[in-house]
């Protein structure tokens, strides 16, 4: 996407990022217990696009949301999660204590429904499916009627297909950790919407996987500086374990006068005693300047001599909240 400014004669065309979607890898995991509900409305609240949870059976069939085969990582149990039946897995806390201490003793392991039934209508759902039947997950997501907001997604091209062939409306996502050529023809061969790789991808694959009619999505990203320059190389979706420093609140605590600008940039904060940090970075994610504490109403920033002209992000924290803002260099 092409931005033009035209300004005191002079016509000024930048590239300007474009912005995907943002999918919260097991939830807001940096800030909540992954894969619970705490982890999914911090997501929720942060803007994200999808929420990203993980399924597995427990020992009656029921469709459980958490990440390993194990309960041992993530919860106060012991042992494997298909032997044992709801109620036991229920009794257990999800909190994830050896991360989060005891700030959520109270959160349980989810079911499928209780996400599903938590996110309709607000936020769409990848659901990475491990030793799940996928007719039993699919029969749920039509008793919801949330067969437009549920991906399906997988590393096992045959589960992909079966879930195809119960029901072709469902979209499917093929994950591999290095994307390759043939992995696009794969994907394409068995009608999945998207693939799923790891940060060291090619534009020019990204490219085929459009020309294919596949979206390309990248994870795990923590930086949004790299998440912006991934979105800028036509990247669709990146998976963060950070959405709230992903999505961009649209009412920001200060001001960017004049933008474009040729001389000096004022930041003008409302809020200066609640500011954490205030940070300059080119269009590269390399570090231009750092404002010292304490912050005051104002803020001048007066590029180098030698400055480069071109797109920079102008980075704000505030009670662990990021801003973030692109302003012209001309």
């Amino acid at each position: 996407m092409k931005v033009v400014f035209v300004f005191t004669g002079m016509l000024i065309s930048i590239f300007t990022f474009c912005q995907g979607a943002i999918i919260a890898h097991r939830g807001a995991s940096s800030i909540a217990p992954e894969n619970t509900l705490a982890a999914f409305t911090k997501a929720m609240e942060a803007g994200a696009d999808f929420i990203e949870a993980d399924l597995r059976l427990s020992a009656d069939d029921s469709l459980m949301v958490i990440h390993d085969e194990t309960l041992d990582r993530t919860t106060n149990g012991s042992g494997n999660i298909d032997q044992f039946g709801y109620q036991e897995l229920r009794m257990l806390s999800a909190g994830y204590e050896k991360k989060f201490g005891s700030d959520y003793n109270n959160e349980k392991i989810p079911t499928l429904f209780e996400v599903l039934n938590m996110t309709k209508g607000r936020v769409k759902v990848c659901l990475d499916v491990k030793n799940t039947a996928e007719a039993l997950i699919i029969a749920m997501i039509e008793k919801m009627n949330m067969e437009s907001d549920v991906y399906l997604m997988s590393y096992n091209v045959d589960k992909l297909e079966r879930i195809k062939t119960l029901n072709p409306v469902i979209k499917t996502v093929l994950i591999k950790n290095t994307i390759t050529n043939v992995d696009l023809e794969v994907a394409k061969s068995i009608g999945a919407s998207a693939v799923s790789g790891s940060t060291v991808f090619s534009e020019t694959l990204a490219a085929k996987a459009h020309d294919k009619g596949l979206e390309y999505w990248v994870g795990i990203v923590s930086d949004p500086a790299k998440a912006e320059r991934l979105f800028s190389n036509h990247i669709d979706a990146v998976i963060t374990d950070n959405p709230q420093l992903m999505t961009m609140s649209t009412v920001k605590p200060f001001l960017i006068s004049p933008n474009p600008f040729s001389d000096d940039l004022l930041i003008i904060l409302k809020n200066p005693e609640q500011t954490q940090s205030v940070t300059i970075i080119d269009s590269k994610g390399e570090w231009v300047k750092r404002f010292e504490i304490p912050f005051y109403d104002q803020l001048k920033w007066r590029p180098k001599p030698d400055a480069a002209k071109g797109l920079y992000l102008i980075y704000f924290v505030q009670e662990n909240q990021v801003f973030y803002q692109k302003v012209l260099y001309y």
